[in-house]
């Protein structure tokens, strides 16, 4: 349809009276998406600069986080050590500790910290000046079920061993009975033979496990699937993450096979009690004997190691040897670390060897397990540190 003249006439009459004429509203047109872009240019670059600003504000927070997880040379730090040393003795802190000395690996670098405090109201100052800082900690007892990097450990590590937790109380129940209160600090073959000494049975079977009571009742030290402590246990104390003391009957640390609901809440066992019978003492003598001899023939006792690496249920998963054989793993060698090959459970350090060594035999052996089985084969030792 063809516009009519006087049509025509009314729209200019229109746009004139709108004071906009006619031939420069393409040019407004123009000006307003001009302004539609400079607009949105310029809000873009607010929105960006608002964003840039968030996302550093967060990584800023993140790094603060992360630097205070670990124990680094600034003012934290310092405030940090100052406050520790304020209520610790001198011979209870060390920095830059060679742990390859508190491992039975004989591996590790050093840690930043290390302490070994002597009283359950100084482990609780120490836990809560952690918090406050937020210290990484990690609690060690004979270092028997760890491998800590060759860079060592950036936090603090918190001794608990015979030199400050190896307190010692028998009482006699009656003429057969006796309760014994120990130290979570005492080595379990130290405690083992002042039982024989005393003609008390029922702990003799710890006599070669290299760990100490704290760490044999957490990890539930263990021979040919059998537990070799809750027979006799009775009941634990320990300290929380939260800094609480808490006593635990035996049912309550729910021991399983290589571990229990104290490693799970990561809960420091300070002090153990049992409950002994009395004994032929050369009964006792001949049965500590007997498993001596039985682990001497079966362990790399001559090798530095931290006992069986890896847990494995024969039962469900089949022959852990076989999967080895089949894979040229029995003997299997990175550096001066080995799989022992009279024992594959064990890897062993020939006597140079690096903690990296180990790891790499480590995460070879997974990796294998994986792939050829579909399997995730569990670590029994603990790994501290940075391994990267």
């Amino acid at each position: 349809m063809k516009i009519k003249d006087e049509d025509k006439i009314g729209i200019k009459e229109f746009y004139n009276k709108q004071y906009i004429p006619l031939k420069n509203i393409s040019k407004f047109k123009e000006i307003g998406y001009i302004s539609k872009l400079i607009f949105s240019f310029i809000l873009c670059i607010i929105i960006f600069f608002l964003v840039n600003y968030f996302i550093k504000y967060k990584n800023n927070q993140l790094k603060f986080v992360l630097s205070r997880k670990s124990i680094n040379n600034g003012k934290d730090n310092k405030d940090f050590l100052e406050k520790l040393k304020s209520f610790l003795d001198k011979d209870e802190i060390l920095e830059n500790e060679i742990m390859k000395k508190h491992t039975t690996f004989q591996l590790g670098g050093p840690s930043k910290i290390f302490i070994k405090p002597k009283s359950i109201n100084k482990i609780i100052k120490v836990l809560q000046l952690c918090k406050e800082y937020s210290i990484e900690y990690f609690i060690l007892g004979n270092g028997s079920n760890l491998l800590v990097s060759d860079q060592g450990f950036d936090g603090l590590i918190i001794n608990i061993h015979e030199e400050n937790f190896s307190n010692l109380k028998v009482m006699e129940i009656d003429k057969i009975h006796n309760k014994v209160i120990v130290g979570g600090g005492m080595l379990m073959r130290t405690l083992a033979q002042k039982m024989c000494l005393l003609s008390l049975s029922g702990l003799e079977d710890i006599i070669d496990i290299p760990g100490t009571i704290g760490g044999g009742i957490i990890m539930n030290a263990s021979a040919g699937g059998r537990g070799l402590i809750i027979n006799s246990l009775e009941k634990v104390k320990v300290i929380t993450p939260e800094s609480q003391i808490k006593e635990l009957s035996k049912e309550e640390c729910n021991l399983r096979h290589r571990g229990s609901m104290l490693q799970d809440k990561k809960y420091i066992l300070i002090e153990a009690t049992f409950n002994l019978i009395k004994d032929d003492k050369i009964k006792i003598q001949q049965t500590m004997s007997d498993h001596t001899s039985r682990r001497y023939s079966r362990q790399p006792m001559y090798f530095p190691s931290a006992g069986c690496f890896f847990i494995w249920n024969k039962s469900e998963h089949g022959s852990l040897y076989q999967k080895y054989k089949e894979n040229n793993l029995v003997s299997y060698k990175v550096g001066d670390a080995m799989i022992y090959t009279h024992n594959i459970a064990f890897i062993v350090n020939l006597g140079n060897a690096k903690s990296s060594d180990v790891y790499n035999i480590v995460t070879h052996i997974e990796k294998i397990i994986k792939s050829k089985y579909n399997l995730d084969i569990k670590r029994e030792v603990v790994v501290l540190g940075s391994f990267s």
